[in-house]
């Protein structure tokens, strides 16, 4: 199984197991659990990594041994309290075995790990660490001892499917990744704890942007409401491409004690050496920090912050009128703290820092203290772009949220307004921003320039003179106003020369189009032909523009080619190939460069996924195959469970062996098919043209529009009360069932004969065959999926020009004619119409009312 499908049936059996356990409580059990997983699973690879073997451990107590593993990992997880060895009890493993290896691991620690995963909290004279769960919330997972076991057993079984070796913790970190995100959306009044990943990843790209030039050792980021530590783990993973991912430092500060574990877990899980996370669950607003550890008593500051924190939450300000975090700007009112994590994260910013926050709309127009505040921010030149995102991009609410990006000391005074609130793609009942819409708002904020119904960099004069009031919609808007309807080409059917502006583009790029289509009269035009896609596919122009396009797309399928197969690839790579595809495409006339690049996305989660594999297992498993492994719902159980439907390939599927090299078998098994289809269609044209006597011998008993074969045969055997016609047409209705039935057989056995030959041919390519199958499983369908980018151009262009066709096709003067034309009409027919003297009146009267 990928582990995309791994990570799903995670999830579906999961979210039986839990039962009527709440989801937002139940993801700290599974995460967990998963958690203690990994920790083993890397404690049992160190080993080995040494010379050793997992055994070793057994019995080992000495000191010096036990603080070898603590030296180098952090920890030490005794044999018996490894997670394989739980697998082994059976029955006797429960909650009194989980909770007496936690309390182990936690005296294990070293200094430094004891720093990250165990606390001491003076407030509640208690002890508190990562597995809270696991060592006191034990008992929610039922009401007795039994109960509770169980599921504890149920939840090991579950996690114990993710593979362990070292090439699979990206496997298990992505699960991690994936039930957050899955109990986030079950969860939905706490699903503030997840911000989508591709918000966070839009933050964490503008920032990367900023700091990939730092000379510094360390760079050094901080979330003061951490969550599950989605953005920082971004902002590291961007830094990373540009610096050592070994010195850059992680400050997180959550409230949430539950969630604050999951984010050290979270980013530990990445490898991240332990002192390099420094976390703390507190209150951000009520307690200052990070503080600088070379001066307690100063605040730290980092080279960037992002945050999304709770919007529009209670404070207390009258406790912070000294809070040198406010001083300069203000105090934001009691029941809106929206821009009090503004300025906290804005105090802890370097001079040359970045900050990036998620925060409702309110905070850009809202009066009193918060008007004061931005007008501070605008003043000392702090806000440096406004990003406008679509509504529902969260599990938690529908509102729409913006991105605000601020530092310190600008020379500059402008701010960057943009409105994405278009940018998306409905999923569901949620809006999700592509690949594309990431990419589009990350180019306009980089340039830092006017694109229309996009960007807009307004001026603070401008700013100013609008009461410091920030509303996007005062300075850009993404809607564009539909063209009005124009009076006079309503009367007449004629179409004004603006509308025809709007195809500007088209226009100018196919100079003799407009001509062929439309006759010109002053400023109003008609069209000269009903066939305008057949006018506009023989144009010569728009031949050469998709000739041309179809060239450049070969170019790229070249390129894209030896990038993807014949070169080293490694985390870099989708953002090498992205920079050639916009270098490529952008200058491309009629066709939006960001499609294109969505067209590229839409494939690279897959390609992604091989690639990766291939980096694990090496290169020749493009020859080997594996069980296909789907989940399928058990109607007893109501669990999903794993079911083998055949074989597939690893990386090159079945199905393009069977068309590349074997097209006249599946040709055949297509024909079979095809007249076993036939043979179903005549036998129900048979059926349903059977007389009453003929249909009442053969339908079933409870439904007379379906036959029953036994019916059927017997009463062929015995044509009882049948006219020959009857039994004559019965007789064909069995030989068309027959027929489809051993078409089928026929055809399943060649699919069959064909699984196997492909399953041999997959498992026996040659170097340039697995160069050839690579190609067309990765780099055709992304240029096939390119070159429809400008076919979906000319086709909207073509369904535009239909549609105003269509939209003055019927002018009020035409239709005041034919309903003139009419009404003689019928007035000439009523004038023939005899009856009584009554009659006659009512006719008369109704014509002079026509």
């Amino acid at each position: 199984m990928t582990k995309q499908e791994l990570a799903a049936k995670i999830w579906a059996t999961a979210n039986v197991l839990r039962k009527n356990i709440k989801a937002s409580e139940y993801k700290d059990y599974i995460l967990g659990f998963m958690f203690y997983k990994y920790l083993s699973d890397r404690e049992i690879e160190f080993i080995e990594d040494e010379g050793g073997t997992k055994e070793d451990l057994q019995g080992m107590t000495a000191t010096d041994d036990f603080n070898y593993f603590r030296d180098n990992l952090g920890y030490f997880i005794a044999y018996d309290d490894l997670f394989s060895s739980w697998q082994t009890l059976g029955q006797k493993l429960g909650a009194q075995t989980v909770t007496a290896a936690i309390e182990r691991f936690y005296q294990s620690l070293s200094e430094k790990s004891a720093r990250v995963f165990y606390v001491y909290n003076q407030d509640v004279d208690r002890h508190s660490g990562v597995f809270n769960a696991l060592d006191a919330g034990l008992s929610k997972l039922g009401e007795n001892i039994g109960s509770r076991d169980k599921a504890i057993r149920d939840i090991i079984g579950l996690v114990a499917q993710i593979p362990t070796r070292s090439q699979s913790y990206d496997v298990l970190g992505y699960i991690y990744e994936y039930l957050i995100q899955q109990f986030s959306s079950e969860a939905k009044k706490d699903g503030a704890f997840y911000t989508p990943h591709e918000l966070t990843s839009l933050m964490a790209r503008i920032i990367a942007e900023r700091l990939k030039d730092r000379c510094s050792k360390y760079i050094q980021v901080y979330d003061p409401c951490v969550g599950t530590a989605g953005l920082l783990l971004n902002i590291g993973k961007e830094i990373g491409k540009y610096h050592d991912k070994h010195y850059i430092k992680y400050y997180g500060q959550e409230l949430i004690t539950e969630t604050s574990n999951l984010a050290k877990m979270n980013l530990f899980m990445k490898k991240i050496p332990v002192e390099n996370l420094i976390l703390r669950n507190a209150d951000t607003l009520d307690e200052d920090w990070p503080i600088d550890p070379e001066n307690a008593c100063g605040p730290l500051s980092v080279d960037a912050v992002t945050a999304n924190p709770p919007y529009s939450a209670h404070w207390n300000p009258e406790l912070h009128t000294s809070d040198e975090r406010f001083r300069q700007y203000g105090l934001a009112p009691s029941t809106k703290a929206d821009l009090a994590f503004l300025l906290h994260c804005l105090y802890h910013i370097k001079p040359d820092g970045i900050m990036a926050i998620v925060l409702p709309h309110g905070v850009l127009f809202r009066g009193g203290a918060e008007e004061e505040i931005r007008k501070n921010l605008i003043e000392n030149h702090n806000i440096e772009t406004i990003i406008g995102l679509p509504s529902n991009l969260f599990f938690s609410t529908g509102i729409p949220v913006i991105v605000m990006i601020l530092s310190k000391n600008r020379a500059a005074s402008d701010v960057l307004f943009i409105d994405a609130s278009q940018s998306f793609q409905k999923d569901k009942t949620q809006n999700v921003l592509q690949a594309s819409d990431v990419q589009r708002i990350y180019d306009a904020v980089i340039a830092r320039r006017d694109i229309p119904h996009f960007a807009r960099l307004v001026t603070k004069e401008q700013i100013v003179a609008e009461g410091y009031n920030l509303n996007i919609p005062r300075y850009i808007s993404a809607t564009q106003e539909e063209a009005p309807y124009d009076l006079y080409a309503l009367m007449t059917g004629e179409i004004a020369k603006d509308e025809l502006e709007s195809f500007a583009d088209c226009w100018q790029q196919f100079p003799q189009l407009c001509s062929k289509l439309f006759t010109a009269d002053g400023s109003y035009s008609r069209f000269r032909t009903e066939d305008i896609a057949g006018v506009i596919h023989a144009d010569e122009d728009v031949a050469a523009l998709q000739s041309d396009f179809q060239t450049q797309c070969q170019g790229f399928h070249t390129y894209l080619t030896h990038t993807l197969i014949d070169s080293p690839t490694d985390e870099r790579t989708h953002d090498t190939i992205a920079g050639t595809l916009f270098q490529t495409f952008r200058q491309s006339p009629l066709v939006d460069v960001y499609d294109i690049y969505q067209a590229f996305s839409d494939h690279w989660t897959a390609i992604e996924a091989d690639l990766t594999r291939i980096h694990e297992e090496g290169r020749e498993i493009c020859r080997q195959i594996e069980p296909d492994i789907v989940l399928k719902k058990n109607a007893k159980t109501k669990r999903f469970e794993e079911v083998m439907v055949g074989m597939r390939g690893k990386v090159i599927p079945l199905g393009l062996i069977k068309q590349t090299y074997f097209p006249e078998d599946l040709a055949k098994i297509e024909e079979l098919l095809r007249k076993a289809d036939e043979a179903a269609a005549n036998s129900q044209d048979i059926f349903e043209n059977l007389s009453e006597d003929a249909r009442e011998a053969i339908v079933k008993d409870d439904d007379d529009t379906k036959y029953e074969l036994k019916k059927l045969k017997a009463a062929i055997k015995s044509p009882v009360d049948l006219i020959a016609d009857d039994l004559a047409a019965l007789q064909q209705l069995l030989h068309e069932i027959d027929a489809e039935k051993a078409y089928k057989k026929k055809a399943k056995a060649a699919a069959a004969e064909l699984e196997k030959k492909a399953e041999a041919k997959a498992q026996a390519l040659t170097d340039a065959e697995v160069h050839d199958m690579l190609e067309k499983t990765w780099v055709t369908p992304v240029t096939d999926a390119i070159q429809s980018v400008m076919q979906r151009v000319i086709d909207d262009f073509i369904h535009a020009l239909k549609d105003l066709e269509q939209k003055y096709a019927d002018p009020l003067s035409e239709l005041d004619k034919q309903e003139q034309e009419e009404s003689t009409k019928l007035k000439a027919l009523m004038s023939e119409l005899t009856g009584s003297d009554t009659d006659v009146k009512a006719l008369q009267l109704l014509m002079e009312e026509l």
